[in-house]
Parts: C-alpha cells; sequence; structure tokens
C-alpha cells in the first residue's frame, strides 16, 4: 500500500488505480458487470444462472479480469459507468484495505444498493447512513451472536435442524432429489429458525419477500411496491411479537432496549440472507455427494459424541461459499474524497469487488480446487465480507448450514445423479444449484 501523505481533509486509499480505456472498460461492462446484474443481485434470476453455468460466464469474467490485472500489476481498474467512476480493486492487499476502512471512508450503504433494498428492508443496517449504524450494527451482532460459533439458543436451532434434514434424507433415500423439491421445506426451516414454529407454515410471508427482492433486482429502475412492502411489514411484525427466545427474532427481542420496531425493521434481512444459505447448502451437498472419502470424514465428525462446532462440516460450508460465493459483489462507496497511492479520488465513487475473481484468482494455482479448511495461498476469501461492516450472521449461518449438511451424512449415503464431474478438481467456475440432484443410501 502507498505510503503517499493525504491531504487535508482527505482519507487514505489502496494503490494507485488503472483508468481503462473506452474498449477494456467496454470489455468490462460486457463481460464483468452485466453478468452480475443479469444474475440477479438480489434474487437470482433462474434462467440466467443456468445460462450462465452453461456458457461459462464467470470463467469467462475471471479470465478477462486477470489479462488486465497481468498487464497492469493488478492495480484497481477505474472506469466511468452511468455518469460516475468505478473502482474494481483486482489484488488482495487492496480489496482488504478498501473493507478495513468501513463505513467511512468507503460506506456498505451504496447508492445502488440503498435503491434496491428500499423495496423490502429501508430500516436495515445495511443501508443505515453512517450516523445511524452503531446502534443497529451492535444489536444485530448481539442478537445473532457474532464470535460464538454456537448461538445461545442453538439448542432449540438444532431441533428444528435435525427433523428438517431427517425430511430431506427421507425424500432422498426415495429416490433421486433436486432443489425444487426441498425449496419449500428448507423455507420453512428458515421461518422457524427466524421467528420461531408458528411462522413455519406462512408461506405468503416468504412469498412477499420474494417478490420484492425480485423488484430489489431492478434498482434505481422499479417503484416501490409499498402496498407489498408494508403487507410483509404488518405480517412480519405480527409473527416478531409472539416469537419465543429459542428464535433469533426472540432472543433479539429480549436484548437490552431492544423493541418490536427495531426487531422488525433489521429481521427481512435474515431471511433474504438466509436464501443464500439454502443456496450453498446444496450446493456443499453436491460435492459431498460426489467425494466418498470427504462424506466419509463428515460423517466420522457427525456421529462423534458432544461435537457441536462441527469443524470440518464449517470448513466445507466455507469452502463451498468461496468456489461459489452467494454474494456475487461487495460494494462500498466512498464518502469522501480518497487517495489511491498517488491519485485522487473524487466523493461518490463506488467501489466493486467481484467475489468470484477474488475468491479464485488464477495466479493461485489451487484457487479451483475444493479444499476444506485449507485456504489457498494467496486468495481474499470474502464470503461474510470482512472487517469493521462484515456480515454479523457469519456464525450462526455457518452453523445453521454445517449442521444440517453433518445431519444430511449421519445416516445417509449421498450420490451425485447430476454433476458427477465434482469429484474432481478443478471445479466449474458456476453451479446452478438449481440443477443439481442427488440421491441417497443408508448409511
Amino acid at each position: 500500500m502507498s505510503a503517499t501523505a493525504a491531504a487535508p481533509g482527505t482519507a487514505v486509499g489502496p494503490r494507485a488505480p488503472v483508468r481503462l480505456g473506452p474498449r477494456d472498460g467496454a470489455r468490462v461492462l460486457g463481460t464483468v458487470l452485466a453478468p452480475l446484474v443479469a444474475q440477479g443481485p438480489i434474487l437470482r434470476r433462474s434462467t440466467v444462472v443456468a445460462l450462465s453455468e452453461r456458457r461459462g460466464t464467470d470463467e469467462r469474467a475471471i479470465a478477462l479480469l486477470h489479462e488486465l490485472g497481468q498487464r497492469w500489476g493488478y492495480r484497481p481498474l477505474l472506469l466511468r459507468v452511468g455518469g460516475h467512476e468505478l473502482l474494481l480493486p483486482l489484488d488482495p492487499h487492496d480489496a482488504r484495505a478498501v473493507l478495513d476502512r468501513s463505513p467511512e471512508p468507503f460506506a456498505a450503504a451504496s447508492r445502488e444498493k440503498r435503491a434496491a433494498l428500499r423495496q423490502l428492508e429501508p430500516r436495515a443496517v445495511l443501508v443505515a447512513p453512517t450516523r445511524a449504524r452503531p446502534p443497529l450494527r451492535a444489536w444485530n451482532e448481539a442478537a445473532l451472536d457474532l464470535g460464538r460459533p454456537v448461538h445461545g439458543v442453538a439448542d432449540d436451532l438444532d431441533a428444528a435442524l435435525d427433523d428438517d434434514a431427517g425430511a430431506i434424507a427421507r425424500l432422498g433415500l426415495a429416490g433421486a432429489v433436486g432443489f425444487a423439491e426441498v425449496d419449500e421445506l428448507l423455507w420453512a426451516t428458515v421461518r422457524t429458525l427466524v421467528l420461531g414454529p408458528g411462522a413455519r407454515d406462512d408461506v405468503a410471508l416468504t412469498h412477499d419477500l420474494q417478490r420484492l427482492r425480485a423488484r430489489a433486482n431492478w434498482s434505481f429502475l422499479a417503484p416501490v411496491d409499498r402496498r407489498r412492502r408494508v403487507r410483509f411489514a404488518h405480517r412480519l411484525a405480527a409473527h416478531v411479537a409472539r416469537a419465543p427466545r429459542g428464535s433469533l427474532a426472540g432472543y433479539g427481542r429480549g436484548l437490552e432496549g431492544a423493541d418490536d420496531a427495531l426487531v422488525t425493521g433489521q429481521v427481512p434481512h435474515w431471511l433474504f440472507a438466509f436464501d443464500a444459505a439454502r443456496i450453498t447448502l446444496w450446493r456443499a451437498l453436491a460435492v459431498v455427494a460426489a467425494r466418498p472419502e470427504l462424506q466419509e470424514r463428515l460423517r466420522a465428525e457427525a456421529a462423534g459424541t458432544g461435537l457441536r462446532e462441527l469443524p470440518l462440516a464449517r470448513a466445507t460450508v466455507l469452502e463451498t461459499v468461496r468456489v461459489w460465493p452467494t454474494t456475487l459483489v461487495i460494494l462500498r462507496e466512498s464518502t469522501a474524497v480518497t487517495r489511491w497511492g498517488g491519485q485522487e479520488v473524487g466523493a461518490g465513487a463506488t467501489v466493486a469487488l467481484v467475489s468470484a475473481f477474488l475468491h479464485r484468482d488464477p495466479r493461485s494455482p489451487a484457487a479451483s480446487g475444493f479444499h476444506p479448511g485449507t485456504e489457498p495461498d494467496g486468495l481474499l476469501t470474502v464470503p461474510f465480507s470482512t472487517g469493521p461492516v462484515s456480515c454479523p450472521g457469519r456464525d450462526v449461518v455457518l452453523h445453521t448450514v454445517a449442521t444440517l449438511l453433518s445431519r444430511l451424512v449421519r445416516d445417509a449415503r449421498w450420490q451425485p445423479v447430476s454433476h458427477p464431474g465434482l469429484a474432481h478438481d478443478p471445479l466449474p467456475g458456476a453451479l446452478d444449484h438449481q440443477r443439481v440432484r442427488v440421491r441417497a443410501a443408508r448409511a
């Protein structure tokens, strides 16, 4: 990082960027950014995700960024999009410098994110003004037990996870099963974990959430569906008001200074984020089904007595979300003029960290392999972001997905129906979870 002193009132940033010419800027827009937007930044568009896997759009994006990185010494790329500046850090040190300096001068509540998430969670900490963030952030961290591998109400959470993992295993034992067959079951799991058993069968709640997320994909272009948002908020508030302490919302509501309005404003993002957890679970099961040796190790861990943290299962989940990140791009927006090496970049610039590239930088020979518990050298793996505004739900999500995966392999042996090639490295740049099919036999 440059040691150049900053001018008064100017924050220090990463290395000096290289401004792309019109041709290379158009290539980045067409090959990297447009496919990310097309897949759906808030809710995945299934047809586009399937097409991206078939056409290898992620691999092409990684290849282009690697080409430009080699040409320019992996300095951040600077281009103009829609009248304002956009920076793409390529080197892990530059990317981490941005994340470590959030929320000032690199705010998490970028204009694109604010425009999208006003559809469903206008009061969430993720889009809150910087001055309003500290109390919301503190409550989210406490409610989600950030820093504790096992949540304070894990006994209640695990009871629901055990039941639903058993139901999925029974489907697999009966024949080939894909994501479509477990979709509603997994949403029921999410509603139970977040809001308690009283919300388990409220399909309408997550239907409205999904419709609002679909509108959020259009960011600035879609007006807010105020009627649906109000209906969703009222329905959610009713569940929050009666959420038992053994649920995440109930646990959070019991914290000092919390009230129903605070909880109702934050919980939409928890529901939203657990969708990514569902996707990660299915992708992880696809890899485990194709790799018997890994599955046996997970089964042995699951059989261990008194083991709650499940280190191998957690590592498998983390490796899955490294190889196939569910957050396609991490956005930050500069709140002040920042100095990047010897250059100043104006306030309001957007910084986009392309997760697929940072997680699978071709300079790391093992980047496209599957190595649970061993992060390949030279990568910045940020499935939950990092720095002061990293995801406060990291630990509870890891516990949830690792526990489900562990329970799934404990009593059943899974085999691939689709994607047998996941048995070997290198792994493909994209994996459409909706096309993954597996079957089970009794262990």
